[in-house]
């Protein structure tokens, strides 16, 4: 479901697909056979829907290092989390007001150009600093839409996360509680699975150092070694990223974070459709085989947040 008119807002060529692949350890024909079987299998599922297409099956693929078996549990988990979470599944039509409110006040924009290591590089800011203007369910709401589309066109390795702190407040920290956390862990790594390869923190205030020590002690140690923090005003984002993936606000050579986000916002608006007919694409549990699904083992919180470390 690749959409041609947007490919280059992502950079996705077929010189980066054959490169992703090799970096991957796979081969375009080993690749299919892997998407043919999950397809298979998907048709034979009577409690989910078998509208995860090719390009989505692939790019999956990518994220589960090459498992055919892991795949099969995270399509899944992506169709039973979005039933369990509605605030963040439901009700994505980008035309409502929700959508208007959230995208003038947080951005999330996919740069144009892969790592040298074909990652992906996401930025994340806060575009204003009125915290009563910060609805938590309808900012990752509209994050995870841009994820769903990039599982539609995107090709890379992994993710490198930028999270700038600049216009973000206290009062903005203290609505992420708990539960919200939790439901943002089990979204990205259950049903999306992240394969995050480096987080940045940037323009960072003193007093956020506590929540972002807080942050780093529930990764694995791998992940959480791939955590960098810059101060407010500091350049040492350079040193890891290059210009020539940077906005203009960042040093770097791309497009000034209001016209990438104004195009990401456009391409948001070209999958309306599709958003709408997602709407009731969910988990039947009354048809799943076996034994039915218990999602106390999603939001029980006896277990430990290590989970968020899945690489």
């Amino acid at each position: 479901m690749i959409r041609q008119e947007n490919m280059a807002l992502l950079g996705t060529s077929k010189e980066t697909i054959d490169a992703v692949r090799s970096k991957a350890g796979l081969t375009e024909d080993r690749t299919k056979e892997a998407v043919k079987a999950l397809k298979e299998w998907l048709e034979l599922q009577p409690h989910l829907p078998h509208d995860y297409d090719e390009a989505r099956v692939e790019s999956l693929f990518l994220r589960c290092k090459a498992s055919v078996e892991r795949c099969k549990e995270v399509i899944d988990m992506y169709y039973t989390v979005r039933s369990a979470i509605p605030e963040i599944f439901c009700n994505r039509d980008p035309e409502e007001s929700w959508f208007q409110l959230a995208s003038s006040v947080r951005c999330c924009i996919p740069l144009p150009r892969l790592t040298e290591d074909f990652n992906r590089v996401r930025l994340i800011a806060c575009l204003d600093q009125d915290p009563s203007k910060y609805n938590v369910y309808d900012m990752h709401k509209m994050i995870y839409m841009v994820t769903e589309i990039r599982t539609m066109e995107d090709y890379c390795f992994g993710d490198v996360y930028i999270i700038d702190f600049n216009n973000l407040t206290m009062a903005h920290v203290v609505k992420y509680s708990l539960p919200v956390l939790k439901k943002l862990e089990i979204a990205s790594m259950k049903a999306f699975k992240a394969r995050i390869r480096g987080i940045h923190f940037i323009n960072v205030a003193p007093f956020v150092d506590s929540t972002i020590h807080l942050f780093k002690s529930l990764l694995k140690p791998k992940i959480s070694a791939r955590v960098h923090v810059h101060r407010k005003n500091s350049t040492t984002l350079l040193d890891h990223i290059s210009p020539k993936i940077l906005p203009s606000e960042y040093g770097g050579e791309a497009d000034s974070i209001h016209v990438l986000w104004d195009l990401w916002k456009k391409k948001i608006h070209s999958y309306r459709e599709w958003f709408l007919s997602q709407e009731n694409s969910k988990v039947d549990e009354s048809r799943r085989p076996g034994k039915a699904f218990d999602s106390s083992e999603l939001f029980g919180f006896e277990g430990s947040f290590r989970q968020l470390a899945v690489d």
